[in-house]
């Protein structure tokens, strides 16, 4: 049995340890404090997606805005001036255009190109009345849209041309009582190529489905997340069609830093829970060179082991990402986004 002397020994090399990692996690925090911030606009709005090309910045705001942001000088033009438009959840590239994706009563696209508005990009059809839009993802030619639940299936699209035209996938997806997606980063859907998309859900349930075929038929898999109406999986990453990232958690109880992360190898049959978690709750992943960030709304994380343990990057409350080149941009509070360089391996 330990006496007093010992365990104090034992205590103060405990205090050594805890310091000599604090410090080591905190490297990158320390030197993101100075990280490159660009406020642009005074409206007190937020952007949950945002893209970058040459030294132009695209955010999808809160407002109803898509600002583009000239890096060199600082200036903003919100593309959609004068166009009625409720809140935007995301963004995509569209060949040389660039696609902004709105949630609301019935879902609606803006079509822009760098400098302004194009037109409103509908369907023919009224399959789109009452679709709320969680996330949008386009690669090249092909497009998928997931949308929250309409009489108990999850609403389903994919485009072959850019996202100029969609179509309703074929196979039917029912949801759990509850079960719905997050329209958090735009980025709780992915597509893999031109006929492999993959979505996660949250809530009652949270779940992993996957096609091969464009929504002909899908492939199921539970995810382990605790369940609430606040709670689930927000942002998946596939790094290859074998290897990717989930992360989530519970937006109202953001510092609950439990089932944030997992991991598969083997694409999407099994998923591992990370050894090292995130700090908590964390609404979008992307990875850049081998190494995966995620953000929230109590900082970003960064893995060099494609999820398996994650380190602390940046204090904050940031909602999306985006890289490009050597740096890492992130959205944050306030009509604001900030710049960091990239993790080297």
């Amino acid at each position: 049995m330990l006496n007093l002397t010992g365990l104090l020994k034992i205590s103060s090399l405990l205090l050594i340890f805890n310091s000599s990692v604090s410090a080591q996690e905190n490297r990158y925090v320390r030197k993101n404090k100075s990280a490159r911030k660009i406020q642009y606009t005074k409206d007190l709005c937020y952007s949950r997606s945002i893209l970058v090309k040459d030294s132009m910045v695209y955010t999808a705001n809160s407002n109803g805005a898509m600002y583009a942001t000239n890096l060199k000088t600082e200036k903003s033009t919100n593309l959609l001036k004068n166009r009625k438009f409720e809140e935007m959840r995301d963004l995509e590239f569209s060949g040389k255009d660039i696609l902004g994706m709105q949630s609301g009563t019935y879902g609606l696209l803006a079509k822009t190109d760098t400098e302004k508005f194009i037109e409103y990009i509908t369907p023919k059809s009224s399959m789109w009345i009452g679709c709320f839009l969680d996330g949008m993802d386009i690669l090249k030619n092909t497009g998928f849209i997931m949308g929250d639940p309409k009489k108990g299936f999850f609403s389903l699209y994919y485009s072959e041309n850019a996202g100029l035209e969609w179509k309703e996938c074929e196979g039917k997806v029912a949801a759990m009582d509850g079960e719905a997606g997050f329209a958090a980063s735009g980025t709780n859907v992915q597509v893999l190529n031109d006929s492999t998309f993959v979505f996660v859900s949250g809530g009652s349930k949270s779940r992993f489905f996957k096609t091969t075929n464009k929504g002909k038929t899908w492939k199921i898999t539970s995810l382990p997340y605790l369940t609430s109406e606040s709670s689930g999986a927000f942002s998946i990453h596939m790094f290859s069609e074998q290897a990717g990232v989930i992360v989530g958690g519970d937006y109202k109880n953001p510092d609950l830093s439990l089932n944030i992360s997992f991991f598969t190898e083997d694409g999407g049959e099994f998923w591992i829970n990370s050894e090292k978690q995130p700090r908590g709750y964390r609404s979008c992943v992307i990875q850049e060179k081998g190494v995966f960030y995620a953000c929230g709304t109590n900082g970003l994380d960064f893995s060099k082991d494609f999820g398996n343990t994650w380190e602390p990057f940046a204090k904050g409350n940031f909602y999306a990402l985006f890289s490009y080149g050597n740096n890492l941009y992130a959205t944050t509070e306030n009509g604001s986004f900030k710049i960091f360089d990239l993790v080297n391996l």
